[in-house]
């Protein structure tokens, strides 16, 4: 039979739910180390419905089992509800959340007995329950006119009751204020640890920025002087004598200087477009040799790519002129090979007969 039903909200509620508790474990005679056990527990399902449950209600109804009297404070909150397993951690106290002395491993303590039911995303009930031998028969008469009869008469309670009252009320307040408190502190103590993890990030990102800035200063001093030297060989390119192209290790053209462009016909292609096979047939339309000696000699530049090779050539004309084609591998410091060089000479027409 239910006697009591109070809507958890806010603090203020946990409060005046503790309140009627003791004044119901009062009225049925329950002693002062029981009435300290059923308030506390009520305290902290109050506590658990606001803070975990998103609000709910207690309750507290009166049964019997024979000639024993027995109090069920019911707990129901519109929370997210709890697995089968996370019930079970909580009873047996496995859970990280659990605490001896608080939340529901302090009610399974304190209390004869405590159920709990729950479904994903259907909120928690608790039920827990306190016995009093032999008192049932006290109350079997009319239990709703006792509770009746005996709240009524606390509207106007005495100067003491009312202390005692403000007293307990008080050190539960305390209670309640010291746990935030330390909560607050805790969040307090994270946040600083964060502004400390912040500043260490911020001096660290700092020194990367300064080694940043020091690497592009270096990196455009780099860039200067290897413009500069670009110019200088570039120069030093176009006053050759001789017809000059380079190519890179995969045999694709990256820069002619203006003799060679003199000295042969130009390809259909411009000349930076060209492909290794289309250099190779570019300069075999030139070739004195026999298709069979031209092959061999362009075969040995990819099976020695370190070869010298010395390719003669003829420009169609009146008259018609010979060239000399001598390509010279180019090797890194570490004797790598790295491109080639192709060197273009007017051949020495050889002296007349006399």
């Amino acid at each position: 039979m239910e006697i009591y039903s109070q809507a958890i909200h806010e603090d203020k509620d946990i409060l005046a739910v503790r309140d009627r508790a003791r004044v119901v474990c009062e009225e049925l005679g329950f002693g002062i180390t029981q009435q300290l056990q059923v308030t506390t527990s009520v305290f902290e399902l109050g506590k658990n419905i606001l803070e975990h449950g998103k609000g709910g209600t207690v309750s507290f109804s009166l049964l019997t089992e024979g000639d024993t009297l027995v109090l069920e404070v019911l707990g129901k909150d519109n929370g997210p509800g709890m697995t089968e397993a996370e019930i079970e951690e909580l009873l047996e106290g496995r859970s990280a959340k659990a605490t001896a002395n608080r939340g529901i491993p302090a009610m399974k303590r304190l209390m004869d007995s405590i159920e709990i039911e729950s479904e994903p995303q259907a909120g928690t009930v608790i039920r827990m329950t306190k016995k009093k031998n032999k008192s049932s028969k006290t109350l079997a008469g009319n239990i709703v006119s006792f509770f009746q009869e005996k709240f009524s008469s606390r509207e106007n309670p005495t100067l003491t009751e009312e202390l005692r009252t403000q007293n307990t009320n008080l050190v539960q307040s305390l209670s309640l204020y010291e746990e935030k408190n330390e909560e607050l502190e805790r969040k307090n103590k994270e946040l600083l640890d964060l502004k400390h993890q912040l500043e260490i990030s911020n001096a660290e990102l700092h020194e990367r920025t300064a080694e940043l800035q020091e690497a592009l200063l270096s990196l455009g001093d780099r860039t200067s002087e290897l413009e500069s030297q670009n110019r200088r060989f570039t120069a030093v390119l176009e006053q050759m004598p001789y017809g000059v192209v380079i190519t890179d290790r995969s045999g694709v053209i990256t820069k002619a200087n203006a003799k060679f462009y003199s000295m042969l016909p130009q390809p259909k292609q411009k000349l930076e477009e060209l492909r290794k096979i289309d250099w190779y047939a570019y300069l075999s339309q030139f070739k004195l040799e026999s298709d069979t000696d031209w092959h061999k000699r362009i075969s040995a530049l990819d099976d020695q790519p370190t070869a010298i090779q010395i390719l003669p050539l003829r420009i169609k004309g009146d008259p018609p002129r010979d060239i000399q084609c001598r390509t010279i591998p180019i090797q890194d410091g570490d004797d790598k090979f790295i491109g080639r060089l192709w060197i273009f000479e007017e051949a020495t027409p050889a002296p007349a007969a006399p």
